[in-house]
């Protein structure tokens, strides 16, 4: 191999071993991944040499319209003429030499993906190329600058790679720990709460015979986890059944399926993602949780998922929650920064202070405990790969992890929100609108919303005076300080005595700037009212 393709050789240490360990992983596929040096020019929060993003070497990702192709032009021409407008391709066959062959696949909605390098990829089906082929390799990057220069930024993008990996920059994020001896789950296990609300989890598969060894985890499905198995725990491995526990915490009568959509030492391209999620609407869940996160070029909204969040949008009681990363940046994580996914930061041991390696910014929604929780991950021997740790050392787990980063963070929230759905009968939307109401009323200054892990009894339910937070019940009261928290039962008060978290109350105060367009009307939709 040449110098050029380690890339990663000259990013600060951890993240150097981070990026190695998923190039290694994708190269195992045939995948060459590329990556670019995050000098944290425009970002003071930052260190430098973290990695910007990651991509795919050979795709590219557009939309159909901006394809182009025979009879694209350039300059102005007689309306005669025009057949089609010039597109990608058109910039492709400017510089064919590079690109001798490009395949067009759908990924999803009108989202297609160029294969640069169809002969190493192998994506068709109805042609034999024959061996791999050799030729000069198209370089990504340089293609979208001229793509960037004739047709505008965001028409093509590549195809960037989520990972739920801890240190692409320097931070406290671990790999997981052995626990002490006697501790149990961290969170503690609710007694009830979820039944039957569906989630899908998008994350590295379900460890065989979790759901047989961990009560809390009973009934959990999902592919298995590859990376970990007899006997060894590789990197990542246990990350699925150790989100499905902290979720099930919360939630324990919760249906979850965990997909190993991040089986590539943790991580997968988003054209890979946004596929698997576009299938996970066979399972009919009203949750999907993704515990992946990336950075993207230019900060532009990663396309392959922005077309999966299209197809969702119509499914209007459905919610999407995602980790906000471990970069510990304002630069927006994707899919995090879309507005219409539930972003969640994590909170130090402390539960007052934002972790050291949490993302923050307005994009993030709300933050939730994530350093040193403990849940299940399976048994075996884990080698260490990165600093502080010393590489090469080992640690034997018997079930539990002690384990921290937004990925373990996030659980808590879809848990807190599915248990709510079944205490108060509303939708997911619903319950996550009322959830971020009382979130705010705990905003914790230099911080923000945050949410605690917390169990409902069964005599706290909807109707007759039970304490349902959202008001539903008629009595407009909530917790902590009996009153409704989304400006429901004509109190207009908030949760610890604050005021209506949706303006529904008569106040006049919103949500502001960086939350979902859909919280008001889910306000609307408790009341059976309609906006100021």
């Amino acid at each position: 191999m040449t110098e050029e393709i380690f890339w990663y050789s000259h990013l600060e240490a951890k993240a150097s071993r981070e990026a190695a360990i998923i190039v290694d992983a994708f190269g195992e596929r045939g995948i060459d991944i590329g990556g670019e040096i995050d000098e944290a020019e425009h970002d003071r929060d930052l260190h430098r040499g973290g990695i910007a993003f990651m991509y795919d070497r050979d795709h590219i990702l557009t939309r159909e319209q901006y394809l182009g192709g025979e009879g694209g032009r350039h300059g102005p021409r007689r309306p005669v003429d025009a057949k089609r407008p010039r597109g990608v391709l058109d910039v492709f066959q400017d510089d064919d030499h590079r690109v001798p062959e490009v395949e067009v696949i759908r990924v999803v909605g009108d989202v297609v993906l160029l294969c640069l390098n169809p002969r190493r990829h192998k994506h068709t089906r109805d042609h034999d190329y024959g061996d791999e082929g050799g030729g000069e390799h198209a370089d990504v990057l340089d293609l979208l600058r001229l793509i960037d220069e004739e047709l505008g930024e965001g028409i093509a993008t590549p195809d960037h790679v989520l990972t739920a990996a801890q240190h692409l920059r320097p931070c406290s994020a671990t790999e997981p720990e052995p626990p002490y001896p006697t501790a149990g789950p961290y969170p503690a296990v609710c007694r009830d709460g979820g039944a039957r609300v569906r989630i899908f989890q998008a994350d590295t598969g379900l460890v065989a015979g979790a759901a047989e060894t961990f009560p809390w985890l009973a009934g959990v499905s999902g592919e298995p986890d590859p990376r970990e198995s007899g006997g060894t725990i590789l990197p990542y491995g246990g990350h699925g059944t150790f989100v499905a526990g902290v979720l099930r915490c919360m939630a324990p009568h919760a249906q979850v399926h965990v997909e190993n959509v991040f089986g590539t030492a943790g991580s997968a391209r988003e054209s890979d993602v946004a596929k698997r999620l576009k299938a996970a609407f066979g399972f009919g869940f009203e949750i999907i949780h993704i515990t992946a996160s990336c950075h993207t070029r230019k900060n532009i909204p990663p396309q392959a998922l922005e077309g999966f969040l299209e197809l969702l949008r119509p499914y209007k009681g459905a919610i999407c929650v995602a980790e906000a990363g471990n970069n510990h940046t304002r630069r927006p994580s994707w899919p995090g920064a879309f507005r219409d996914v539930l972003s969640v930061g994590a909170l130090a041991t402390d539960w007052r202070h934002l972790a050291d390696f949490s993302n923050y910014g307005g994009w993030v929604d709300v933050y939730a405990p994530g350093e040193n929780l403990i849940n299940a991950i399976g048994t075996g021997t884990y080698t260490y790969q990165i600093p502080p740790i010393p590489p090469g050392g080992q640690a034997t787990f018997s079930g539990l992890a002690q384990w921290s980063g937004t990925s373990f963070s996030a659980p808590i929230v879809t848990g807190l929100i599915a248990a709510r759905m079944t205490r108060c009968g509303e939708s997911a939307r619903e319950a996550a609108a009322a959830l971020l109401a009382k979130a705010r009323s705990q905003t914790i200054p230099g911080v923000g919303p945050v949410l605690f892990p917390e169990c409902h009894g069964g005599e706290e339910r909807c109707g007759g005076g039970c304490g349902c937070g959202c008001g539903r019940c008629g009595h407009g009261e909530g917790h902590s300080s009996g009153r409704c928290g989304c400006g429901q039962g004509g109190h207009g008060e908030g949760h610890s005595g604050g005021r209506c978290g949706c303006g529904r109350c008569g106040h006049g105060e919103g949500y502001g700037g960086g939350l979902w367009p859909w919280v008001a009307r889910a306000c609307d939709v408790l009341s059976g009212g309609s906006r100021h």
